[in-house]
């Protein structure tokens, strides 16, 4: 997916059809005037400061709760 450097609309590809009927500019005359179409992924990886997640001992806790309730057959665990 990129955007269209012109009018930033979202785009699988940019194509000359885009490019002639939305601004009346071939592709190629597009690139020169206002640059290559950014790509959609890059830019939002790039703007990210996501780290990674991390668990804590609760969350790891309180899963293996909901899981030995989930699996239980004998029913003791469940309310």
């Amino acid at each position: 997916m990129v955007t269209c450097p012109i009018c930033n609309e979202l785009l699988q590809e940019l194509t000359s059809v885009h490019c002639m009927t939305r601004h009346g500019m071939t592709k190629s005359s597009v690139i020169a005037e206002y640059g290559k179409p950014k790509r959609l992924f890059l830019t939002f990886a790039a703007d990210s400061t996501v780290v990674t997640p991390t668990i804590s001992p609760r969350d790891f806790l309180d899963s293996q709760l909901l899981s030995d309730r989930l699996l239980s057959k004998t029913r003791k665990f469940h309310i």
